[in-house]
């Protein structure tokens, strides 16, 4: 700590004993700094007001006498990192003071300095404004012996106020509806703070023009007052140097009056390390002063004070078109190690720069920089703390103590060479000159950043702007580290200068809520589509650092477990602090984002993977069943509280753009939950669903399926599958054509709902539609909530209060040959019933010249390909891998005639649009009542080979076979009595709930491969032994897209003449085929007798592509014109509050744990933290805690809705450890009933090396 003494002998013995270890203030002062004349001084009392910089990752304190980073005791009080209030980890600063110094000759010759210490001898500045004749009375420095604080979220919360309204409108809130703290805010003419007065203060921005202060009107606090910049956290105060003499330099008044703002941000990169600090200097004095020097004093103690090396950097950064030369003045550790001290940063000291951004004016007004970098060591020698007016005037204009100027080399003094600027070169230049090349002997340094010199006219207002930059490279970096990493925060701390302090806040965080449950959190995110998702904006820092495109859009979210809650957002990429447990982004050509960052070891940028996208669209909710920390057990355990982030992040893609991620930096909070046992919630909860569950929902009108993969109930199959049609289908829950989600199993309520697709559907406009929204009716209670955008837009809107989620989004229909919704393929599927029966597979598809690429996805089409693909149609194959590559679409089928599914008619393929392809679900099935009468279809390619000289895909020339096996005789007055079978099963458009019509091929030549039975029962070889196309019999399958008539249609539309089927006529039958497969039979498995049903185990195939919604009228009464409407009910998924039986049978599982306690346990924060946790507690009980000897130790009165445990701290009720022992617990619950445990622990003894 930094101790007065009076002797440097005292000082000395003191440091080699001491076992605290924070920097010392002037030690050894032999004498007294002689006392300021009082001249036209006041009776002012030293200021005593103080408040903390806070916002960020560092907590600075802040005095209103002219110094700061100090607690006017023995503490450093700029700490970095930061660590919360109520912690009890140690405290490392790494500045201990600072202070305006200004210095001047008057017109008489005669020195006038103020400046500030440490307070030791005296005060050169006071509290508050000086008057027009540049005095001021003891009542105003007491009025002002204040700071005032205001916050940027305060600010955003006022500027919503004033949205949809425009300055000069004339538009008042109530006083009310201002934060305090902006009403407070000391600016001109303030109605609600009257201390300003008439005088311009605070810096404000005047939204309605009145010159005055007046925040119901609109105006708030801002950086400067022509522009509306704002930061994080921005406080202000005001003082001045006549308001007392001048005890600390012992130096005449100039006055001079100094309105001070200092500043910060929170963020996600380098500045949430930064603070900044701007000075107004007015000067009130009515001469003039020559020669003047104005400059920043600092006493930088980066950690431990002992090993200190100090240096400055001139070069040229910034970026830009135009880089500036630097005005940074560094602290930096003379080691590897920050030692001795205790309150040290170890083995990775960081480096810390205090950049001179802005200086004065001189009398032509020309701003100058920073023209002196000088320093002094903390002693009473000619190099050591000044002692008088004089000296302090010689650091700030190039001399030390004994008149001598600062030299180049060595320490800088008694050389040849003057110099202004010492230790310029980066330590590891050793042929540079540095304190490191040097290797001068550590110790506790001050410098000062100075301008002059120039002259002070009377009035005459200057500013001078610092900022405080830290980094911390990694360790190994030291000793003698560059300063590159240092440069690079601050080029960006200088291109946010050059901004005017406007910073790119990035898309906000959202809101989030985590619901806990049993060995399982749900985490909502809250407040998305508007204020996050439609974020884009510009980055002057990113344009001043002369990046190509300074354009972000909001690209994603990603969610963060962390170790505890002194993680800031900066350190999310640390896998030791922070890990990635949810992403999530926009589904668009954006995956994998990548930032070119500095890497101080290789002096050079080098890629860093932020982002590895999913690239499978937003999602607002998200399921934690795992702690990211764990070992071993990774699942969730109850009654440990966990950690979380979230963030929200933009993308810019521009080529050049070396900074392509960028992490918002609002609304960034730390969310902590504890899993638990939910029962005794609610005075007994019951849950009846699970995260993720959906309800069963019915189709009123419409159809569309957002992309979704759809399951019908077994009622509307039965309905479906008998009748031809359910008006009414219904879906299983979580498998509907909307999404409804439970995000919430808590607050699902029993109600019954209606969602209606509001406005126009334009079937052939179904993605240029921005005009139209859901609507979502509580029938039950009336309620009706609106979706926040149009369909258009992919949003899972979050219903917290129902605990429910909803998603609705227009997807276009397949075909659009898009790779951004996989040209609207979404899934495909195949289940036996009996897993191990796996007895249907297919021939699948192949590429190239193969004959069996039979699926004519992709982009091969060279002329002479005798296999060419349909390139336009499904460039990425996406139609080509369903179920194993034997299904697709018959748009993408071969036409070859020999080895090709389906007719060579190109025309009539053309005309069988990808856009018409339905979801469907294909049922193989032994139950003959379940079977579809069909018409089968020739696959002969040669139809002189083929029974009856049939073309290809005409009707078999066949008696039709009878669901008994027989055979009808052939009568050609009766159709049906020709060339029908029956399917082995049925199938079903998913979308509109309608049966199809099915047909089945045989190549009736091919007997032995079953060809000539009129029955569909393929076998397994594609080729038999002497080399024969066989393909299975050629028993393909066609599932149309038309409701199930026995085929008749088709079968009047499949007439042939001599040169085969009539195109004019067959087109009309398949141009409605959906879906084609070539089946087989899989080698090892039979089929059943016809008798028996033929299929082994029931098989269920599904295939599900994208359907936009639109009109489709069922039928039965319309309330929304045909267009898509549902209902629903959360009865079955509702939880159960106030369940009796429940809260009574909870009582059973009140726990204590650990149990047994061995001295430590994984709920303490610290080594002087014992704590155990009391479990599955009802809301309102007693809680008393007994030795075994029936002393009551400590009693807990409970009434608490929000947290089902109780922490003990292991003391008794005044506070005192108790021993290691059996202790009773005993439970109380009032009319639900008692609980009594036996806990035993063992104490462990007091960590003394924790105090």
């Amino acid at each position: 700590m930094k101790k007065i003494t009076t002797s440097l002998a005292f000082a000395t013995a003191f440091l080699i004993a001491a076992t605290s270890a924070r920097a010392f203030e002037n030690i050894g002062m032999p004498h007294k700094t002689e006392q300021g004349h009082k001249i036209e001084a006041g009776d002012c009392k030293p200021a005593t007001s103080q408040i903390d910089l806070n916002i960020n990752n560092v907590r600075a304190r802040l005095m209103n006498g002219g110094d700061m980073w100090w607690d006017l005791n023995t503490a450093a009080k700029y700490e970095i990192p930061k660590i919360p209030i109520e912690s009890t980890e140690p405290r490392v600063s790494s500045l201990f003071a600072g202070s305006v110094w200004i210095g001047g000759i008057d017109q008489g010759g005669q020195l006038k300095v103020a400046a500030g210490t440490y307070r030791q001898n005296g005060n050169d500045f006071y509290p508050g404004p000086l008057d027009a004749n540049g005095e001021v009375d003891q009542n105003t420095c007491t009025d002002f012996d204040k700071q005032w604080q205001v916050l940027g979220s305060e600010i955003d919360e006022l500027k919503t106020k004033f949205e949809g309204h425009f300055a000069g409108d004339g538009y008042q809130i109530d006083p009310s509806e201002v934060p305090q703290n902006i009403l407070d805010w000391p600016a001109k003419n303030n109605p609600f703070n009257t201390l300003p007065g008439n005088r311009d203060l605070a810096p404000f921005f005047d939204y309605d023009n009145s010159g005055d202060f007046d925040p119901t009107y609109g105006d708030f606090p801002v950086i400067n007052s022509k522009l509306q910049n704002y930061a994080d956290q921005m406080i202000w105060w005001v003082y001045n140097d006549k308001g007392n003499i001048h005890t600390e330099t012992g130096g005449q008044a100039i006055g001079m009056e100094i309105q001070t703002l200092a500043f910060a941000y929170k963020t996600t990169d380098e500045v949430d390390n930064m603070t900044f600090y701007k000075y107004e200097l007015i000067n009130k004095a009515t001469s003039e002063l020559d020669s003047v020097y104005m400059g920043q004093w600092v006493d930088p103690d980066l950690g431990c004070y002992l090993d200190d090396y100090i240096g400055c950097d001139t070069s040229k950064g910034g970026g830009g078109l135009n880089p500036k030369s630097r005005g940074l003045g560094i602290i930096y550790n003379a080691d590897a190690l920050d030692q001795p001290c205790p309150l040290g940063y170890g083995d990775q000291p960081p480096l810390l720069g205090v950049d001179y951004f802005k200086g004065p004016l001189n009398e032509d007004s020309v701003e100058l920089g920073m023209s002196k970098f000088l320093y002094y060591n903390n002693d009473f020698t000619s190099m050591g703390n000044p002692e008088n007016a004089s000296h302090y005037y010689g650091y700030l204009s190039g001399s030390w103590k004994d008149g001598t100027p600062f030299t180049e080399g060595g320490n800088a003094h008694g050389g040849s060479v003057p110099t202004s600027f010492v230790f310029p070169s980066s330590p590891n230049d050793a042929s540079g000159w540095s304190e490191c090349s040097q290797n001068n002997t550590p110790a506790d340094r001050r410098f000062i950043e100075s301008t002059g010199p120039f002259k002070l006219i009377p009035g005459a207002s200057n500013e001078i702007i610092i900022g405080v930059i830290w980094v911390r490279p990694p360790v190994g970096t030291y000793p003698c580290p560059s300063f590159s990493l240092l440069q690079t925060a601050d080029d960006k701390a200088q291109a946010l200068f050059d901004s005017n302090f406007k910073i790119l806040d990035g898309p906000k965080a959202p809101d989030a809520k985590i619901v806990e449950l049993d060995k399982t959190l749900i985490f909502n995110l809250l407040n998305t589509f508007n204020e996050v998702e439609k974020y884009h904006d510009t980055d002057p820092i990113v344009a001043a650092l002369g990046d190509p495109d300074s354009t972000y859009f909001f690209q994603g979210y990603q969610v963060f477990q962390l170790v505890n809650t002194k993680i800031s957002a900066q350190e999310l990429g640390d896998p030791s602090k922070a890990r990635l447990v949810a992403q999530c982004d926009l589904k668009d050509a954006v995956s994998k984002v990548v930032n070119l960052t500095y890497d101080p070891t290789l002096e050079t940028n080098v890629p860093t993977l932020k982002v590895d996208g999913a690239n499978i669209g937003l999602q607002h909710s998200f399921e934690f069943l795992n702690d990211a920390f764990a070992t071993g057990d990774k699942r969730l355990v109850n009654n440990k509280r966990y950690y979380y982030m979230v963030v929200s992040y933009a993308y810019n893609g521009a080529a050049q753009q070396k900074t392509k991620y960028l992490q918002g930096r609002k609304n960034t909070k730390i969310y902590s939950a504890i899993p638990h046992i939910p029962a005794p919630e609610f005075n007994g909860l019951v849950i009846n669903s699970e995260y993720g569950d959906g309800p069963q929902i019915i189709r009123e009108e419409g159809r569309g399926n957002s992309g979704f993969q759809l399951e019908i109930t077994e009622s509307s199959d039965s309905l479906i599958r008998i009748f031809g049609f359910d008006p009414r289908v219904e879906y299983k829950g979580g498998k509907g054509p909307v999404g409804i989600k439970v995000i919430d199993p808590k607050n699902v309520p029993a109600d019954d709902f209606e969602l209606t697709l509001i406005d126009s559907i334009s079937s052939n406009m179904v993605m240029k539609d921005a005009g139209t929204y859901w609507k979502l009716h509580d029938l039950t209670t009336n309620e009706i909530i609106y979706s926040d955008t149009t369909i258009d837009q992919s949003n899972e809107q979050m219903l917290p209060d129902w605990g429910l989620s909803v998603y609705v989004k227009q997807v276009r229909n397949a075909g659009s040959n898009n790779a951004s919704d996989n040209n609207g393929f979404i899934e495909s599927s195949i289940t036996f019933k009996e897993p191990q029966t796996t007895w249907l597979s297919g021939v699948p598809d192949a590429e190239g010249e193969d004959d069996l690429n039979w699926i004519r996805s992709g982009t091969s089409n060279t002329t002479g390909l005798k296999h060419p693909d349909y390139v336009g149609e499904d460039d990425n194959q996406y139609f080509e891998d369903i179920i194993g590559r034997t299904w697709a679409p018959y748009h993408l089928c071969s036409q070859d005639n020999d080895w090709g599914p389906i007719w060579s008619n190109n025309s009539t393929r053309i005309q069988n649009r990808l856009d018409s392809l339905p979801s469907v679900k294909i049922i193989f099935t032994s139950d003959k009542t379940k079977w579809t009468h069909c018409i089968v279809i020739e696959g002969q390619p040669e139809k002189n080979l083929a029974e009856g000289g049939a073309p290809k895909m005409s009707i078999r020339k066949h008696g039709s076979l009878n669901l008994d096996g027989t055979y009808q005789t052939m009568n050609a007055a009766d159709p049906m009595s020709i060339g029908y079978s029956w399917f082995p099963g049925y199938a079903i458009d998913l979308e509109t709930g309608t049966r199809l019509n099915i047909m089945f091929s045989e190549d009736s030549r091919n007997i032995g491969e079953n060809g000539g039975d009129m029955i569909w029962n393929p076998t397994s070889t594609t080729k038999t032994a002497n080399g024969e196309v066989s393909l299975g019999g050629r028993h393909f399958i066609y599932v149309a897209r038309t409701r199930y008539d026995e085929d008749v249609y088709f079968s009047q539309n499949l007439e042939t003449n001599a040169q085969g089927l009539v195109a004019s006529v067959a087109t009309n039958t398949y141009r409605k085929i959906a879906w084609v497969s070539m089946p087989l039979l899989t080698p090892g498995f039979k089929l059943k007798s016809f008798a028996d049903g033929l299929i082994p185990t029931e098989t269920t195939i599904f295939i599900w592509v994208n359907k936009a919604y639109t009109q489709f009228h069922t039928g039965n009464a319309e309330t929304n014109g045909g267009y898509p409407r549902y209902t629903f009910s959360t009865k079955n998924l509702a939880a159960v509050k106030g369940d009796a039986s429940t809260a009574k049978n909870a009582l059973d599982t009140i726990n204590i744990v650990p149990n047994p306690y061995y001295a430590y346990s994984s709920y303490e924060s610290s080594q002087t933290d014992n704590r155990v946790k009391i479990t599955n507690l009802p809301q309102k009980c007693t809680i008393s805690i007994y030795s075994v000897d029936g002393i009551l130790i400590k009693k807990f009165e409970r009434d608490d809705a929000t947290i089902t445990s109780l922490d003990w701290d292991l003391k008794n009720s005044v506070g005192v450890p108790v021993s290691s022992g059996i202790y009773l617990i005993h439970i109380n619950a009032g009319e639900l009933g008692e609980k009594t445990l036996k806990w035993f622990g063992i104490m462990r003894p007091v960590d003394l090396d924790s105090f």
